[in-house]
């Protein structure tokens, strides 16, 4: 073979490895530019923090989930449905998400969490005026209380001694119990009860029932990238003060209704 087709052969052979080179850095490229995953997030009916309006989702969590994500550039999509349903999804589907989900030990180690997306102060409340009047946690132990099935309050009630508890699907209709008299008391959250008084609902807290850690409770099988996008993106606007900002809007109150 001659000096001049060795040249030849070479020039077609590095040719070729520089087209496989340039490939290669296209599909890296490509792979690394591919839209993450839809994330399905689900919550409930829970003014003012989930809440549709004209057909629009709004509320504390709502606005700070949007932004959050937004910010992580991670597509998404969100939907309102009841708190058993949401949570079941999120607990057995991949993609899915449920919030705010309150942070406790039983549930630790079915989900992975950011967080925090709020602190707050949840009540046992009673009808303004009823004389349903307990003491402490102890004495509400012999009321009825009413609360929504697969909420955590229901397994935190039962555990505690609560041996008089009514279920029901969703929030409204303990609250439409509770207004009519069909329960004594029933648990909710500091920003609620404060939205619900505004509304003129006759509703007051009766003692305080714990305080909780609210957060964002993904599917096991969510990628780490994933979830490492929406945690900085999460500690990115507490540190800049977006999150603080749609506290303000709403007027949010984490708690201390009882202490003023």
């Amino acid at each position: 073979m001659t000096k001049a087709r060795l040249a030849r052969n070479g020039n077609r052979k590095a040719g070729w490895l520089a087209s496989l080179a340039c490939m290669a850095s296209l599909w890296s490229a490509s792979a690394s530019a591919a839209p993450a995953e839809t994330l399905h997030l689900l919550t409930e009916s829970y003014p003012p923090y989930s809440y549709q309006e004209n057909g629009v989702l709004k509320g504390i969590a709502i606005d700070l989930m949007k932004a959050i994500m937004t910010d992580a550039g991670i597509p998404y999509e969100m939907k309102i449905q009841p708190w058993a349903r949401a949570y079941g999804l999120a607990l057995n589907s991949g993609g899915h998400c449920v919030f705010s989900t309150v942070h406790t030990a039983e549930r630790d180690a079915l989900f992975e969490w950011i967080e925090p997306l709020f602190t707050t102060e949840t009540y046992l409340v009673r009808r303004s005026g009823s004389d349903v009047k307990p003491t402490d946690l102890d004495d509400a132990k012999r009321y009825l209380v009413g609360t929504q099935l697969g909420d955590y309050t229901e397994a935190l009630l039962k555990q505690g001694g609560f041996r008089r508890v009514d279920l029901t699907s969703e929030i409204d209709l303990s609250l439409k119990k509770l207004i009519a008299g069909r329960i004594d008391l029933m648990p909710m959250a500091a920003s609620m009860v404060t939205d619900l008084q505004k509304q003129a609902v006759p509703v007051e807290p009766a003692v305080v029932l714990t305080r909780t850690v609210d957060s964002l409770a993904c599917n096991k099988s969510t990628s780490p990238e994933t979830l490492e996008r929406i945690r900085a993106s999460l500690k990115k606007l507490i540190d800049d003060g977006t999150r603080a900002g749609i506290f303000e809007r709403y007027q949010f109150v984490e708690g201390g209704l009882l202490h003023k």
